[in-house]
């Protein structure tokens, strides 16, 4: 044959898309009707034909879109009918934290309301100087010692993952990375 693979197929299309639109065939029996015979003519595979298929197709839309109304994807379903990833991620977020611009305005005035109500209840608090070192000093006057903080390091090298974690953070991220079969953690 004198043409190449892919004038051969924008013709076909072309030729069988007047078909299409007449009624005679539908678009299924259309994209296949393409398919074969550019698999026939030219000996390829079907993920070929199938990729000079959507070339013409492409081509054929830029042109004039109106000739090829009711092939393809509709609008909606681009991408496979998938979310972005981000518009999940922000989903997501959005799910898990409750997290509207109203629910964090009324949040706001929900916090302000409490902190004017504990502070007229409460009364002036007195505020303490010397605290000694290394100790809290809690609203009532009682001294508290602070809470221990942990370092994850990986076991393998020595190399610092996380620092500054509570007892049940530490443990929880050594289990996960134990869960996720990754590198042996520790923390002390």
């Amino acid at each position: 044959m004198d043409k190449g693979i892919r004038p051969f197929c924008n013709n076909l299309f072309v030729q069988l898309n007047e078909e299409r639109r007449r009624g005679l065939l539908s678009n299924l029996q259309f994209r296949k009707n393409v398919r074969i015979t550019l698999m026939e003519e030219f000996g390829i595979t079907e993920a070929s034909a199938s990729t000079h298929y959507n070339h013409a197709f492409k081509t054929l839309k830029e042109l004039n879109a109106e000739l090829v109304s009711g092939l393809g994807r509709p609008p909606e379903k681009n991408n496979g009918g998938r979310k972005k990833k981000a518009t999940l991620v922000a989903e997501a977020v959005t799910l898990l934290l409750g997290y509207t611009p109203a629910a964090v305005e009324f949040i706001d005035q929900q916090y302000t309301e409490c902190v004017a109500a504990a502070a007229g209840a409460i009364g002036p608090v007195d505020v303490v100087d010397q605290v000694p070192n290394g100790w809290d000093k809690i609203e009532g006057g009682e001294e508290v010692a602070p809470a221990k903080t942990y370092t994850v390091t990986r076991v393998k090298d020595g190399a610092v993952i996380a620092t500054g974690l509570l007892l049940t953070d530490a443990e929880a991220l050594c289990a996960k990375a134990v869960a996720a079969k990754k590198a042996k953690l520790a923390f002390a």
